[in-house]
């Protein structure tokens, strides 16, 4: 009887799961679009993301880590940078598949590493 009620309560968490988007917005004062751009290409690959869709006049990057469910990265990146004012805007989402349970903070922790790489190429 334990292990019927342990069988429910998972499957009702698993059916429950969501696809979690994982944000943040970076604020840059010191930059052109330009270098910004070609840092943010750079910092893509350097956390092992493959570009798959990049406009630049729109300031649109979408990259993909792969299609493996328990990947240790989830899999879509979008990145949208901005202009506005002398200031350049860096806004990265990761869009966590449905299927992906997202118990170590693996979504987080990926956008954070991106916006590190971002950093470290400006800096160079």
């Amino acid at each position: 009887m334990k292990r019927t009620w342990l069988l429910i309560a998972i499957l009702t968490a698993v059916s429950c799961v969501n696809q979690t988007v994982n944000q943040e917005v970076n604020m840059l004062q010191d930059f052109s679009f330009d270098e910004v751009w070609d840092a943010s290409i750079r910092a893509v690959n350097d956390i092992g993301y493959t570009i798959d869709s990049v406009d630049k006049e729109t300031g649109f990057i979408s990259a993909e880590s792969g299609p493996h469910v328990f990947q240790h990265a989830p899999p879509r990146m979008s990145i949208m940078i901005t202009s506005s004012k002398g200031k350049v805007y860096v806004d990265c989402k990761l869009l966590q598949k449905e299927q992906f349970i997202d118990l170590f903070g693996i979504g987080s922790s990926t956008v954070r590493k991106f916006m590190h790489a971002l950093h470290s190429n400006l800096r160079t």
